[in-house]
């Protein structure tokens, strides 16, 4: 993973040229308000694509206004009338194994760039075409001399669209920043190159265009200051290239810098979990609903079972198109579009994430991270802050939860409260966003995409660490194991990566599908020895602790618990005996008034549901041994401690399980329909409901109940 950049190094907003007389003859004459040599006015500019034009006054240098307000219609209907069939999604499924996208402010060329490098237009809204400017995701298809294909992301330059931007730029290979010679760089060039830092895109090349609008002295000029500007970038820049796209030329070494981008583009995990963040969801007559999206991991084929996330909307593939063309299957790095006819167009937002139906993914509303701010941030960021925070395609707002407040320039590790869930894994990038006004303040990356919720954020930087010492830090900070499906997810690698991780870590254990720490899977037997021991102490005449007891101080998971006492059991440290355990050679001391004993279980079962407590039975028999008893009895399996002091037959409490798992897989767990259906009093109801709560039976919602996942009526 490229360590974060302390941002603000490079990109400022604007060129700082000679002034006075040793000023460029053209810079000269636009101050003295006459027509500078070769420069296009900003209308005929647009006329032939953005990229030339004829001789006019410069206007003055200036941001876009944004467009007037009214409705984008990001879904146009289809170009061409063409009957449904293969092609039909081609402009979303668009690429194989590279995905380059552009940067840059708006009306400097991006889209006109693309156009002349792969002659195809990016701007498929009419809304667009009026206006002459980038509003949606345009996406087309660059062919390389070796057959294969890169798919080209257009994004938009105006800053009320950079959130379009950085859902286009998340996932890219790499990126032409593009600079119109006529400006140099401008504010939105600055905020997509952080946003091109911070989402750790590798490579770019720098072209400066309408190279042929300006004088050889003034390009010069230009391409010297961009060159200069992105010589401290985390991204790899290229030397900046001048091209005049209308004219096509200074073309050639775009092209050739993009076959090399092609052969050396970063390996993508293909045996990985599949991960496609939408970025476009459309309907197409005679298809149904299209959703199309870069696959950042994984392979998707024709007919699988797809599961939406956060929303958990299903759906299949019923077809699969790339480049264009229908195909069986597609893997990380391609451009594809997904014909899953039954889902709702609705349930298909930009943000969502694709995966397979049965694979492990965890939406989350916590997130620990290392952000960095950028160092032309207007303050410091402070505990409480409300940001935007861009991860994959989604943007969600959050609040910053920070130990000390964040200077501009400096790097942190802060927690994110989501608003809503997203789908993250450790080591994801993410650009973080002002509240209001939305400006792009710096970024960073997933340290814990699922972090314990009474723990604190801490440097645990995923992907850094190696092997076992990675994991090692994970397990920090969950001391009871973790699942081992989980930890594709956490650690941000492949489950085959995984698997030799843990096989080849030392100190671990895998138990019931958790991975635990060999030393905490040892300090809870000898826990739950010195349970056992105490009892023998404080009761010996009782034969030893009853089984519910000791899980319930072992505060520990019930898998954890029952790994721990299965070994004890198997190496003799502990003898069952019926529901209770005891220490190895332990004899109880004192005998037990057998006929009291059976009198009082006798009691206790012919009173059912409506078992008197201790003090009643106490109060009953005239005897001060009750609860002694009642223990022996529950050794022997007999009797169950619904609370301290209170005991019910174990037929009664097994009658009291199958009506609440009854309840409660019909859905909302109510006192009073359990208290209809069992024909008992909540005097003797509630304390059966607390039992269920501890034995994990059952969560409390509110005031009713539900079952806890995986109950069963077993």
């Amino acid at each position: 993973m490229r360590p974060l950049r302390q941002p603000g190094t490079a990109g400022r907003a604007s060129l700082r040229y000679p002034r006075g007389r040793g000023a460029l003859p053209g810079l000269r004459a636009w101050r003295a308000g006459d027509a500078a040599p070769r420069r296009g006015t900003r209308g005929a500019g647009r006329a032939r694509g953005r990229a030339g034009g004829a001789a006019g006054p410069r206007p003055p240098a200036r941001t876009r206004p944004p467009p007037a307000a009214r409705p984008l219609h990001p879904r146009a209907p289809r170009r061409g009338g063409g009957a449904a069939g293969a092609g039909v999604l081609a402009r979303a499924a668009v690429g194989t194994g590279v995905i380059v996208g552009t940067a840059g402010h708006i009306d400097h060329g991006k889209s006109t760039l693309v156009t002349a490098l792969t002659g195809r237009r990016t701007d498929r809204l009419a809304e667009e075409r009026r206006r002459g400017i980038t509003i949606e995701l345009g996406f087309v298809r660059y062919d390389l001399p070796d057959g294969g294909a890169i798919a080209f992301i257009d994004v938009p330059g105006h800053e009320q669209f950079v959130r379009t931007m950085v859902a286009g730029a998340s996932g890219l290979d790499a990126a032409l920043l593009v600079v119109a010679a006529d400006e140099g760089i401008m504010p939105q060039t600055a905020e997509h190159l952080l946003v091109l830092e911070q989402l750790g895109v590798p490579r770019g090349l720098p072209v400066v265009t309408k190279a042929d609008l300006v004088d050889p002295d003034w390009l010069a000029l230009v391409l010297d200051d961009v060159a200069t500007r992105l010589a401290a970038s985390s991204v790899r820049f290229d030397a900046p290239v001048a091209v005049a796209a209308a004219r096509g030329t200074g073309l050639d070494a775009v092209h050739a810098w993009l076959r090399d981008a092609a052969r050396h583009a970063r390996p993508r995990a293909r045996d990985d979990r599949l991960r496609v963040p939408l970025d476009r969801a459309f309907s197409v007559p005679g298809v149904g609903t299209v959703i199309a999206g870069t696959v950042w991991s994984g392979q998707v084929r024709v007919g699988d079972a797809l599961r939406l996330l956060p929303s958990g909307a299903d759906a299949r593939v019923r077809s699969l198109e790339r480049l264009g063309e229908a195909v069986d299957a597609a893997a990380a790095g391609d451009r594809v579009a997904l014909a899953v006819p039954g889902l709702p167009l609705a349930a298909a937002r930009r943000g969502e994430v694709v995966t397979h139906a049965a694979d492990a993914w965890e939406p989350s509303r916590l997130l620990d991270v290392e952000v960095a701010l950028d160092a032309r941030a207007a303050r410091p960021l402070r505990d409480g802050a409300r940001v935007r925070v861009h991860v994959g395609t989604a943007e969600v707002l959050a609040r910053l939860r920070l130990p000390q407040p964040l200077e501009p320039g400096a790097t942190g590790v802060a927690r994110l409260g989501l608003e809503h869930p997203v789908v993250a894994r450790g080591g994801d990038r993410f650009v973080l966003r002002s509240y209001s006004p939305p400006r792009t303040i710096g970024g960073g990356r997933v340290l814990d995409p699922l972090p314990p919720r009474r723990s604190r954020a801490t440097t645990a930087p995923a992907g850094e660490a190696a092997g076992a010492d990675l994991l090692g830090r994970l397990l920090d900070r969950r001391e009871q194991g973790v699942t081992v499906d989980a930890l594709p997810q956490l650690l941000g690698q492949s489950p085959a990566a995984v698997a030799a991780l843990v096989g080849d870590a030392a100190g671990l254990r895998v138990i019931e599908g958790h991975v635990v720490r060999a030393s905490v899977v040892a300090a809870l037997r000898e826990r739950l020895r010195e349970a056992v021991r105490a009892r023998h102490r404080e009761a010996p005449a009782e034969p030893g602790l009853p089984l519910e007891q000791l899980r319930q101080v072992a505060h520990a998971p019930a898998w954890l618990v029952e790994a721990a006492l299965r070994e004890l059991l198997a190496t003799g440290a502990l003898v069952r005996l019926g529901g209770a355990v005891h220490a190895r050679g332990f004899t109880p001391r004192g005998g037990v008034d057998a006929a009291a004993l059976e009198q009082l279980v006798a009691r206790v079962r012919a009173a059912g549901l409506e078992a008197p407590t201790v003090a009643e039975l106490e109060r009953e028999t005239g005897r001060r041994d009750v609860l002694a008893l009642l223990r022996t009895a529950e050794g022997r399996g007999e009797v169950v401690a619904v609370a301290r002091d209170h005991y019910f037959a174990a037929e009664a409490v097994a009658r009291f399980r199958e009506a609440l798992l009854e309840v409660g897989r019909a859905g909302e767990i109510a006192p009073a329909t359990l208290r209809d259906l069992l024909g008992v009093s909540r005097k003797y109801l509630i304390p059966l409901l607390e039992w269920a709560d501890r034995q994990r039976l059952t969560i409390r919602d509110g005031d009713a109940r539900r079952l806890m996942p995986g109950q069963s009526p077993a």
